[in-house]
C-alpha cells in the first residue's frame, strides 16, 4: 500500500528552518516531499511512502522525521497522520 504522510509540527518554522528542513527532506526521503505552513502557528512536512504496510509506514515516517529534524537542527514535536493513497 502507498501512504501520504503528514507531519504537523508543534510550532511555526522560520524561513531558514523551513529551507533547511526542505533540503534535508529531499536528501533523506527517496521521492522527496515538501514543507510549509498549513495554518497559522503550524508548519507541516509532507512525503509519501510506497509499498509498505500501515505499521511499516508509521515506523518509517517517525524515523524519517527524527532524522530530518535532527539534521536540519530544528527542535519541534510533531504529530503524524497517514492516509492511504487511492487509485494508484
Amino acid at each position: 500500500m502507498n501512504w501520504s504522510v503528514y507531519a504537523d509540527l508543534s510550532r511555526p518554522l522560520t524561513e531558514a528552518e523551513r529551507q533547511s528542513v526542505a533540503e534535508v527532506l529531499n536528501e533523506v526521503v527517496p521521492d522527496g516531499g515538501c514543507v510549509g505552513q498549513q495554518r497559522p502557528g503550524c508548519d507541516e512536512v509532507y512525503f509519501r511512502l510506497d509499498d509498505v504496510s500501515r505499521d511499516e509506514a508509521s515506523v518509517m515516517a517517525a524515523r524519517f522525521l527524527e532524522v530530518i529534524l535532527e539534521k536540519a537542527g530544528v527542535q519541534a514535536r510533531y504529530e503524524l497522520q497517514l492516509q492511504p493513497v487511492l487509485g494508484r
